[in-house]
């Protein structure tokens, strides 16, 4: 390398300082360059309303501008006359500009990024980032730290700044200024800054501009002379089809109106596109007169809207006060009911807007303005036939109303017709861009069709279009007030993972509107996916506070469908805080408010799985669980969620439903070598929905020969036919091998080498749903039952009766034979079900028939060195088979006779024919029949939203197989259960057909403010069976196959005491308290005492159960439970001693939850002390570990 003399290097330092310094310009002019062309192509025009025109950078000319036309760098645009526009201009702002607006693109870059209003009115929607932006006015430099508010630019230079939501420092030469939130600021020229408190009323007319106005003028009743009528043609044609924006640009300008009614006229065009001053100065001409007051009439009519909108009480002229006779009826204007209809929706009495907007259209059948509010309303009500029907007149008479188009939108998103309600909404759009529910439908259709980030930018504009206002959710906006839209706006960023902005707008929506549910409803939810659970309680309590709010847009039999919905999803939190007896509570209420609420049926079906025996030997809670499985199933809409019932999440968010394939895993591994595995993939495309379930459990026993291996698997396909209709089917097949794993006071006296299968192969469901109106719908299920049973056991104890010579029962014993036994049953089940239901009333009625064959064959044997030696010389082997018939016709009414107090009274009627004995060997052939008919009352009184006391007492007739579980027939009254496959423990007395039930429960539910929970219940539940079961007769020495009857007598009582208490933002504690006393009766009548000391026997136990438990829910997604179970039991009766047991058991769980339950992961330690126990089976209860054990799970929903 040569040397180089120190200038030399000095010299070539600076040319590198020189080359390095141009590139860095170079690079950053280009890096300006690029982000101003990137900003501009950005800036976009969606919606234009009158004369709207571009300035481009550089030209002379003012152009006609069209929507989606971009702005770059330089360019100006501004509004005419009576027109409006909205430019977006980044994918979360918009701004909406008033008539005579000009607004500037900056040319040259800037620290921040803003906009120039150089006059005119704009209203500003920023969701985006950054925080700070740049506006520019004659007279300020302001910088905008916020993300809604108004600004008007007036004509000489006079700045307002009106700021809703942020703050903004407003500077001149004069001052500076901060104006926060809720106030407003005035620069005039040459004055600094200076800022005010802002009131409602001002509020509200800042943003006057910007506010739907619907027409209700029906000009054919408007006295025009017949030189109006031909100067008017264009406009009033563009009128009569429903396009008020063409009609308005149509209107001959310059033109003075030539009559008041031309006024009037004028008037409604004018307060299409937000100009209430200039109306209301048209309007201010307009006279009353004895002669033909037609158009003061009209014009009265308008300023009744425009009451509406701004929050001002105008008092009823028409209803219901008034109630016009027919004479008088005759008379009234279209106008004048139509005005009425909105005013009344504005007093929240919903009936009588109805009942104008039908008194409008009686008055103009023609008038196409009134057949669109008509359907509207209807759809308020869930008509939605007659909205149909309504529609197609409205659309028939006037093709271009945008309000008719967007409610034809949502129906057709309802009825999951996703293409047609986009067409719908983007005609709405294209003929009047200011209508906020057509950008809110579009959005929700665009994320429905997996087009999230085009929806969040549509429920965006929804948000811009609907600016917030004061005074309360009375504004008539077409269904869909601004709360809403922004509810919708914040769901969307919830579930884009967004939860900043989306805490953010619900939090803009409760301040907004602090009376509308929505908001606390979907904060909650979305508290809930972040793992808040406590604060996710509170919101969506708040929501069931506020539901009747809505009752400006929804009827009373639709407000109880929403607080069922809502009541729903608080099930699922109460769940997620532990707090499992509320949660069921909860769901139980809202299938009360809502009986086609098919969220509140899976839930209770999925809490009713929770407490089944996976062995299927204690079958209690059976019919419970189906039955509201099937109820779900068939009542839940396509897309509404998954039909698998692995997944127990359900929110109240079908609009946000979007077709898609599904996968979900549950995975529990422990210590003792067992496993379950659930696993479902699941798919909703369009009116399509499908699942396909698969559930494994291998258990290896806690004692020898308990181990059991199980197979689930299910198919559920589902298709709407129509709006209305929907067809279901659903295959089950099942497969099981266990030992003996029924449960024993004593395990020794276990069986130890009993084998048991069970296959159905396969169970075929097909259902269908008929929606007649919101919780009013017909269904229909009809199945073929198939189960195949087999059983072998080498120690079946059986009893054998010896006779003496003159027949007399001399010694009745049970003595070890092998048996071998196998059942094929088969049946077939129909079943139609009615549920109407009015504003204060539901009725469900229903018949279900049942027909069946079971085959049978029984194979008994005796080892002959057994003693004694001859009582069995041969094997017996017996096959047979029987019928099962069933009839069941049923009747429910729940009725709120006062709204604090439902009560609910049913009757049943069940014929029942079964086989006399094919369970209990020796089998007999023949069938048993039994009829019953069954009262059922119950009540739910609620005097405080913290108090609810309940009661029911019911009578029901059981079954035989597993087809006592599939039915529709309700199955629990005021959340007591009322219908069991079984109620006597299986382990104690084997299958029992045909029992009778007779249930009594009161329950005294309580809230209170510090969050604690509290519940005191009482339940008494009989169950009485006489039945046959087989022994051996001895009148010698070897025995004959015979039966003998047993009865059956079984009651429990039950008091249980539960308590819950929330603690900070994520803790839970709670006790529950069960005082279980049960006692059974047996008489075998045929049997004398002297022979068989249990022939007459009463056997009892009292079960006492205490559960705390302390839980922490951490945002993190940490959560950890700690659990102390204490059991201690006493038995009484047995002719063989059974202590009592008194012990307590230990657990603890930790894991980890994922963002929106995605995933979750948990570990934990079982009977921490290593704690063995004896319980009487007598008494229900699962079964606990009997030693030191380790679980792990892992669950995931993609």
């Amino acid at each position: 390398m040569s040397e180089q003399s120190p200038g030399g290097c000095r010299k070539t330092s600076v040319a590198v300082r020189i080359l390095l310094a141009l590139g860095l310009a170079l690079g950053v002019s280009a890096k300006a360059a690029e982000t101003l062309k990137s900003s501009a192509t950005n800036i976009t025009v969606v919606e234009i309303e009158g004369v709207v025109e571009v300035l481009r950078f550089g030209a002379q000319r003012w152009d006609p501008i069209k929507v989606n036309s971009t702005l770059d760098p330089g360019d100006q645009l501004q509004t005419g006359p009576r027109s409006r526009a909205a430019v977006r201009w980044t994918d979360l702002t918009v701004k909406r500009l008033d008539e005579h607006s000009l607004l500037q693109v900056p040319r040259e870059p800037r620290r921040r990024t803003g906009f120039n209003l150089l006059r005119g009115a704009l209203y500003f929607f920023h969701r985006d980032r950054p925080g700070e932006l740049d506006v520019q006015t004659p007279t300020v430099s302001a910088v905008v730290r916020g993300t809604e508010f108004n600004l008007k630019v007036a004509e000489d230079g006079t700045t307002t700044f009106t700021m809703f939501d942020g703050s903004v420092e407003l500077t001149n030469a004069f001052g500076t200024n901060v104006v926060e939130r809720e106030q407003q600021a005035v620069v005039e020229p040459g004055k600094p800054p200076v800022k005010t408190a802002l009131l409602a009323s001002a509020r509200n007319d800042v943003i006057q501009w910007c506010l739907h106005y619907p027409g209700v003028l029906d000009p054919d009743e408007l006295p025009l002379t017949a030189d109006e009528l031909n100067v008017l043609r264009d406009s009033l044609a563009h009128y009569r089809s429903g396009d008020v924006l063409r009609a308005l640009s149509a209107y001959p300008d310059p033109r003075t109106p030539a009559s008041e009614a031309e006024s009037v006229y004028l008037a409604a065009l004018v307060l299409a596109v937000g100009r209430v001053e200039e109306a209301e100065q048209l309007l201010a001409r307009i006279k009353r007169t004895s002669g033909d007051d037609r158009a003061a009439r009209a014009a009265e009519a308008l300023r009744k809207v425009i009451a509406a909108v701004k929050f001002r009480s105008v008092p009823s002229t028409l209803l219901p006060d008034g109630s016009p006779d027919k004479a008088q009826r005759a008379r009234i204007l279209a106008t004048e009911w139509l005005a009425e209809s909105y005013s009344q929706q504005s007093r929240f009495q919903l009936v009588f807007a109805l009942q104008a907007a039908q008194e409008a259209v009686n008055q103009s059948p023609d008038f196409g303005l009134a057949w669109a509010r008509l359907a509207e309303l209807q759809f308020s009500f869930g008509q939605l036939r007659p909205t149909r029907q309504s529609l197609d007149r409205a659309l028939q008479l006037s093709p271009n109303h945008a309000p008719a188009l967007s409610t034809r939108g949502f129906i057709h998103a309802a009825s999951n017709r996703s293409d047609e309600a986009l067409t719908h909404f983007e005609r709405a759009i294209a003929l009047n861009g200011s209508l906020g529910h057509a950008w809110l439908g579009r959005g929700l259709v665009r994320i429905r069709q997996g087009h999230a980030e085009a929806g969040r930018q549509d429920l965006l504009m929804a948000a811009a279009s609907l600016p917030p206002r004061q005074g309360g959710a009375s504004a008539p906006q077409s269904g869909h007030d601004w709360s809403l839209a922004r509810s919708y706006l914040g769901k969307a960023f919830g579930l884009a993972g967004d939860f900043d902005r989306a805490e953010r707008e619900m939090n803009l929506a409760k301040q907004l509107d602090p009376a509308d549910p929505t908001p606390w409803l979907y904060s909650a939810l979305i508290l809930q996916d972040r793992r808040q659970i406590n604060a996710a309680m509170a919101e969506i309590e708040r929501s069931i506070q506020l539901n009747d709010n809505r009752r400006i847009f929804r009827s009373r039999l639709l407000l109880d469908r929403d607080r069922a919905v809502r009541g729903a999803n608080l099930a699922s939190i109460y769940r997620d805080a532990g707090m499992v007896d509320v949660s069921v509570r909860e769901a139980a209420r809202a299938v009360a408010d809502d009986y086609g609420n098919f969220s509140a049926h899976l839930f209770l079906a999925n809490s009713y799985a929770e407490l089944r025996d996976p062995r299927q030997i204690n079958l209690r809670y059976e019919t419970p669980w189906f039955n509201e499985l099937l109820l779900a199933n068939l009542l839940a809409p396509v897309g509404g969620g998954s039909l698998s019932q692995n997944i127990s999440q359900q929110e109240y968010a079908r609009l946000f439903e979007r077709d898609r394939l599904g996968v979900s895993s549950f995975t529990e591994y422990s210590s003792r070598g067992d496993w379950l595995q659930a696993g479902s993939q699941y798919g909703n495309f369009g009116n399509t929905g499908y699942s396909l379930d698969a559930i494994h459990l291998s258990q290896n026993g806690q004692r020898p020969n308990e181990d059991i291996d199980q197979t689930t698997l299910w198919g559920k396909f589902k298709q709407q036919l129509s709006p209305q209709d929907a067809l279901l089917i659903q295959m089950l097949w099942y497969e099981n091998e266990s030992g003996d794993v029924r449960q024993y006071y004593d395990p020794a006296e276990a069986h130890g080498r009993l084998r048991f299968t069970e296959k159905q192969e396969p169970t075929v469901l097909v259902g269908y749903h008929h929606e007649w109106a919101p919780r009013s719908h017909t269904l229909l299920l009809a199945g073929h039952l198939d189960d195949q049973v087999t059983a072998h056991d080498p120690e079946a104890r059986l009893l054998t009766v010896a006779r003496n010579a003159d027949g007399s029962i001399r010694r009745v014993r049970d003595f070890d034979f092998s048996q071998s036994y196998r059942s094929d049953f088969t049946a077939y089940s129909t079943e139609l079900q009615d549920i109407w239901a009015t504003a204060p009333q539901t009725l469900i009625a229903g018949a279900r028939y049942q027909i069946g064959q079971a085959d049978t064959v029984s194979e008994i044997s005796r080892d002959p060195t057994l003693f004694p030696a001859n009582l069995l010389t041969h094997s017996v082997v017996q096959a047979n088979s029987t019928d099962l018939e069933r009839l069941s016709i049923y009747a429910y009414e729940h009725w709120r006779v006062v709204d604090p107090l439902q009560v609910s009274v049913g009757l049943s009627y069940d014929r029942l024919r079964f086989p006399a004995n094919i369970d209990h060997p020796p089998i007999a052939d023949g069938e048993e029949s039994r009829d019953q008919l069954s009262p059922k009352i119950g009540f739910r009184w609620t005097p405080t939203p913290a108090t609810t006391l309940r009661g029911a007492y019911t009578r029901s007739l059981g079954g035989v197989y597993y087809d006592s579980s599939v039915r529709l027939e309700p199955s629990q009254l005021a959340g007591f259960l009322q219908s069991f496959r079984s109620a006597i423990p299986e382990s104690v007395a084997g299958p029992v057909a045909g029992s009778e039930f007779e249930t009594g429960g009161l329950a005294l539910d309580l809230k209170f403010p510090t969050r604690t929970h509290v519940s005191l219940a009482g339940e008494i539940l009989r169950s009485d069976a006489d039945r046959s079961v087989g022994v051996f007769d001895l009148p010698g020495s070897s025995g004959i196959p015979a039966t003998t009857r047993e009865g059956l007598a079984f009651t429990e009582r039950t008091l249980t005491v539960t308590v819950n208490q929330l603690f900070g933002d994520g803790w839970a504690m709670g006790a529950a308290y069960r005082l279980s006393d049960a006692e059974l009766e047996t008489d075998f009548r045929e049997l004398p005492v002297s022979a068989f000391a249990a022939a007459d026997s009463t056997i009892a136990a009292d079960l006492q159960q205490l559960v705390l438990f302390a839980l922490m829910n951490h945002p993190s997604g940490c959560f950890a439970r700690a659990e102390a179970l204490w059991n201690v039991q006493s038995n009484r009766g047995y002719l063989v001693d059974r202590p009592g047991d008194d012990f307590w058991q230990f657990n603890s769980y930790v894991g980890y939850r994922f963002l929106r339950r995605r995933a979750e992961i948990r570990v934990g330690l079982l009977n921490l002390t290593d704690r063995n126990y004896r319980l009487n089976p007598l008494n229900l209860h699962a079964e606990l570990p009997r030693e030191r054990t380790l679980t792990v799970s892992l669950k995931f929903d993609f």
